[in-house]
């Protein structure tokens, strides 16, 4: 639900305060769902965000040198075998270059890789790779590749001064996956790392900027939160973490979860730790189980708050996530629990029951780690209930529960973000039932601010879906539904510049559609292709990186194709 209405009659005996205090936690409770709701899309938008191309970030182009490599060749004949090594891997280089010029990342690191089995101490293989990752928003691959650049780096003598530039490239990199992965610290101690070696550098400099901005902007954040003023001031101040963590194992009170919530708002860190130390968990998944809340169809922000605790409690932990999942079977427990309020809902327009479901899929939603996300659909329950039980119903709901199938798309995508996701092959053998129900959902939007984050939401799970080949020649083949294309062109024709986060995912949709593939089967889309180029020079008024480069990346697919696409005659549409 949008909004929630408070006109009915409350349980006072259940909450055992005043309607004063009511409306205190009415107000704060929204405000923190706002404040994490914005965090989840910004979250999960940002797995689809075409990085800024600095100019450190460029790949190298120089052939593989003996000299590249850590390690010395051998005075023997094994130098011949060892030689030809290195013009193989040189020759994947190459053609992971050509790969990653054409915006075709995932290939050129499918190329870098076979290249590396071949020669595992090569700085600018490992380099290219962690760039190539990047453009992907596969944040932590990248991390990891360049810590190996140093690692490579650190060994031999000298062998850090003879590197020094790799060095450099590597720290900044790093840094700007630690950035976007929200590792602040560990980002700006890197950039610094980075102008150690190089002190002019424009690229550090700015990079540090951003980091620092963000960090500003992520106090400020917290404290609006923290310094929500309500009618009558609840007095918190004197609140003591560990206090109230203690009380809630006792329940003397439902208003104990709220407090509970404040304290892991505003001690995050401390409170976690302690709820963790404790096994607050355990309390927290008994609550949850009970499935004793009194659920309302125009009010349940009380009953939310399990879920919204859980949300606070794992956040960017993923020791607390992983041991929710494997010790606690917190899948089936989740997964459960939405399917049961789905059953209390019952179809019902409009009901708060619904926004209920929304924060428990969030609690799914706020773990983004690849291998968190792996644990997540290796349950069998969730493999064989998501799509049939959740995926399904939610879908439906889209006219009149916007924000929940919002938040069930934003899930989806991020479930879908590795080519090696198993829930893939599960949307993969519905794909024709659900390009339907995505038909309806883009027949009944309206360009709003609520419907252009649902539709943004939906268009970064199909860009998603598309990094996988069998994906795309579905998309791309001639029987495949035109009335998609009908709507997606429909759409994208409206936007103007205002729409700048849904013109980027859809821009991004149609760069993963096309890459790699030369012939287009479908009638329809070829004519719908040849309409860019009027689009582009409209779009091409943007000052925004992202659109600009992305209209770049599709006139250069748009150009290889020239011919077939517009020499070639098609039927009637």
């Amino acid at each position: 639900m949008q909004s929630k209405d408070f006109q009915l009659q409350l349980d006072f005996q259940a909450l055992r305060e005043s309607q004063i205090q009511l409306d205190n936690i009415i107000d704060q409770i929204q405000k923190q769902k706002q404040s994490q709701s914005l965090k989840l899309n910004q979250l999960s938008s940002s797995n689809f965000e075409f990085t800024q191309t600095l100019q450190q970030f460029a790949i190298s182009n120089s052939p593989i040198k003996d000299t590249d490599n850590n390690s010395k060749l051998p005075n023997s004949k094994d130098s011949e075998q060892e030689k030809l090594k290195i013009q193989k891997a040189d020759d994947l280089k190459k053609k992971g270059n050509n790969y990653y010029c054409n915006a075709n990342y995932q290939q050129a690191i499918l190329m870098y890789t076979e290249a590396l089995q071949l020669i595992q101490d090569n700085v600018v293989l490992w380099l290219n790779r962690a760039i190539s990752y990047i453009k992907l928003n596969q944040f932590h691959q990248a991390i990891e590749d360049c810590s190996k650049v140093l690692e490579i780096a650190n060994q031999g003598k000298d062998a850090l001064k003879a590197n020094s530039d790799n060095c450099f490239k590597a720290y900044l990199r790093r840094a700007f996956a630690y950035f976007k992965v929200n590792q602040f610290a560990l980002a700006l101690s890197d950039i610094e790392q980075a102008l150690i070696i190089d002190p002019k550098s424009l690229e550090a400099e700015k990079l540090k900027m951003d980091v620092e901005r963000q960090c500003v902007q992520k106090q400020k954040s917290q404290q609006e939160i923290n310094n929500v003023t309500p009618k009558k001031k609840i007095v918190d101040s004197e609140l003591n973490y560990q206090d109230v963590i203690d009380n809630f194992f006792q329940q003397k009170d439902n208003f104990d979860l709220f407090r509970a919530l404040q304290v892991m708002q505003k001690n995050t860190d401390e409170a976690a730790a302690y709820f963790y130390d404790k096994k607050g968990i355990e309390t927290l998944i008994q609550i949850i189980q009970s499935d004793e809340e009194v659920q309302h169809d125009q009010y349940n922000l009380m009953a939310s708050l399990p879920a919204m605790i859980l949300q606070c409690y794992q956040e960017n932990n993923q020791l607390y996530q992983e041991q929710f999942i494997r010790k606690y079977n917190g899948v089936d427990l989740l997964i459960q629990k939405i399917i049961s309020l789905l059953d209390k809902a019952n179809n019902k327009k409009n009901s708060a029951i619904y926004d209920c479901i929304k924060d428990y899929i969030d609690a799914l939603n706020i773990m983004t780690d690849n291998k968190i996300r792996n644990l997540i659909q290796s349950n069998p329950n969730f493999e064989t209930k998501f799509y049939s039980q959740i995926f399904c119903p939610i879908l439906s709901l889209h006219q009149t529960e916007i924000e929940l199938t919002t938040s069930l798309l934003s899930l989806s995508a991020n479930l879908c973000f590795d080519v090696n996701s198993s829930i893939r092959i599960v949307f993969y053998n519905k794909f024709d039932d659900m390009i339907i129900a995505v038909i309806q959902i883009l027949e009944n939007a309206k360009l709003s601010l609520s419907s252009c984050n649902l539709l943004v939401q939906l268009f970064n799970y199909l860009s998603n879906l598309l990094i996988e080949e069998q994906f795309r020649q579905k998309f791309l083949s001639q029987d495949f539904n035109k009335e998609f294309f009908k709507q997606f062109f429909d759409i994208l024709k409206k936007l103007d510049l205002h729409f700048k986060e849904l013109l980027q995912i859809q821009l991004g949709f149609l760069i993963n559609l096309l890459y790699q593939n030369e012939i287009i089967h479908s009638e329809y889309l070829i004519f719908e292709l040849r309409t860019l180029p009027s689009l582009f020079a409209q779009f091409s008024l943007s000052k925004d990186a992202i659109i600009l480069e992305r209209i770049e990346i599709l006139q250069s697919f748009l150009q290889i194709r020239k011919y077939y696409l517009f020499n070639q005659k098609t039927k009637s549409n």
